[in-house]
């Protein structure tokens, strides 16, 4: 387990931008978090020691840019059933290698549902 990185940091508050709806919540997370590579893409699974849990679950946001060929890069952010943050996840659409990793001066924001949680296993979208 590793301290988030600059890049990965600015990502990760891009991402928490996106999502008026539970920014505050996540804010309160982001000093305590952990990361722990998953992938060779970059995915990071990340361990929340502290903050405020939130009341909506995965995922919260999503973005997108290019890599230096051309070719999309997604990234999402996702919370765990817990409320807090469990998965930075990025992806090359076409599955090879990412030549340019992403970051939050060139990613921009996909609309993503909402869901608030109401009790074990019934859920509310939120606009």
């Amino acid at each position: 387990m590793r301290e988030l990185d600059s890049r990965e940091k600015g990502l990760l508050e891009r991402l928490i931008d996106a999502a008026p709806q539970l920014s505050d919540e996540l804010r309160t997370q982001v000093e305590n978090i952990r990361a722990e590579q998953i992938g060779p893409d970059g995915t990071l699974r990340l361990h929340c020691s502290d903050g405020i849990p939130s009341k909506y679950v995965t995922p919260v946001s999503e973005g997108v840019c290019k890599d230096a060929d051309g070719v999309d890069i997604a990234v999402m952010l996702h919370l765990a059933k817990s409320g807090f943050m469990s998965m930075l996840e990025i992806i090359r659409y076409d599955g090879s290698q990412i030549i340019s990793p992403p970051s939050a001066d060139n990613l921009a924001i996909n609309s993503v549902p909402t869901f608030q949680v109401l009790g074990p296993g019934r859920y509310r979208r939120v606009e």
